[in-house]
């Protein structure tokens, strides 16, 4: 085999590396919104029992504060588990691109159509996996962005029946 030749093959085998880059970059993403989530997750819980303690819900805003907290507790461990299954799904996207390159070594190497069939098919895999956990994405970033118009509305009709004189 010559050095061209076996350019050829390392560039083909490396192709998929610059998905799985890609992967890396979204995955990094999803994580620190996974970690946001999770904090966020522990301060309300540890908030509420906190208003519980101080017998804060006899009050109007203690009311108010707890009604909301547990309006975006559900939520919130709605969109966590979302993030989780997303974070699954890109590791997954992550290893069909190295199985991809696997196939593709082993098909050069053995000269063999099947395992050349095999990591095209592979590789498209590893896309509509991609492709899935991107979805996944928009709809927590929607679920976000419902959460957070639902907080700023609340907030200003309670702002609106208080009486400030």
């Amino acid at each position: 085999m010559s050095a061209e030749t076996t350019a050829r093959i390392i560039q083909t085998i490396i192709a998929p590396t610059v998905l799985i880059t890609a992967c890396a970059i979204i995955l990094n993403g999803i994580i620190g919104q996974y970690n946001t989530i999770g904090s966020r997750l522990s301060s309300l819980v540890h908030e509420r029992l906190e208003l519980l303690q101080k017998s804060a819900f006899k009050d109007f805003l203690g009311r108010e504060r707890l009604q909301e907290i547990d309006i975006q507790l559900p939520s919130l461990g709605h969109r966590y588990r979302l993030l989780q299954y997303t974070a699954m799904v890109i590791h997954t996207s992550i290893m069909i691109f190295l199985l991809t390159m696997v196939a593709i070594a082993i098909s050069v190497s053995l000269n063999s159509q099947w395992f050349a069939s095999s990591a095209i098919m592979l590789f498209f895999s590893g896309i509509v996996v991609l492709i899935l956990g991107l979805v996944l994405i928009a709809i927590e970033i929607r679920i976000s962005h419902k959460a957070v118009c639902y907080e700023v509305k609340r907030i200003s009709a309670l702002c609106n029946s208080m009486d400030w004189d």
